[in-house]
């Protein structure tokens, strides 16, 4: 059988708010940058360190390959999706704790792609994406309608499993991680 056993899919941590607010956008250094997570991005992506590192969560699992959305810049996608670094300052420090295979060359809208370059993976796949192209890479596998992530959540984990018969399932499990956290 190919494909991974498991896909797990992450949107990025959080970003700033609405530029009214005075959350904002940092880069690794700390200097103001818009495409960059907010100080609680950071806090998420610390903690997900060792929610996927040492997983203590059923359905969860160390992942063996990691994948973040690229920033580009293809004129057909908003530069808060296109340019965002998001995505790849969410999984890079479990990437350094854990090494392993690490991607961060497809770029946000090229959902099909990651798709095809996943089939590929075995084991677990850690995927970490922009929320509005999610359902996208879940419904390369899964058979059953896809809901659409929703616009103010930070704090889930799709889980894609492989079932012995090769289909995928779909369950969606809250990180609670961080305060504030939902239930999923």
């Amino acid at each position: 059988m190919t494909g991974p056993d498991k896909i797990m899919i992450i949107r990025h941590a959080e970003k700033a708010g609405p530029a009214s607010t005075t959350q904002i956008g940092v880069d690794e250094n700390g200097s103001p940058d818009k495409h960059s997570l907010s100080i609680r991005g950071w806090q998420r992506a610390g903690a997900l360190v060792a929610f996927f590192a040492s997983p203590t969560r059923p359905g969860v699992a160390k992942p063996k390959s990691i994948v973040a959305a690229a920033s580009g810049d293809d004129v057909g996608i908003a530069d808060e999706e296109s340019k965002s670094r998001r995505a790849q300052q969410t999984v890079a420090p479990l990437h350094v704790r854990i090494g392993g295979n690490y991607r961060n060359d497809i770029a946000t809208g090229d959902e099909d792609i990651l798709v095809e370059r996943l089939r590929g993976y075995d084991g677990a796949a850690l995927v970490g994406w922009t929320h509005k192209r999610i359902h996208n890479i879940a419904a390369g596998f899964v058979e059953s309608v896809v809901p659409e992530w929703d616009d103010d959540r930070f704090d889930l984990v799709w889980i894609i499993d492989r079932s012995p018969n090769g289909t995928y399932r779909l369950n969606i499990l809250n990180q609670d991680l961080l305060a504030g956290d939902r239930q999923a």
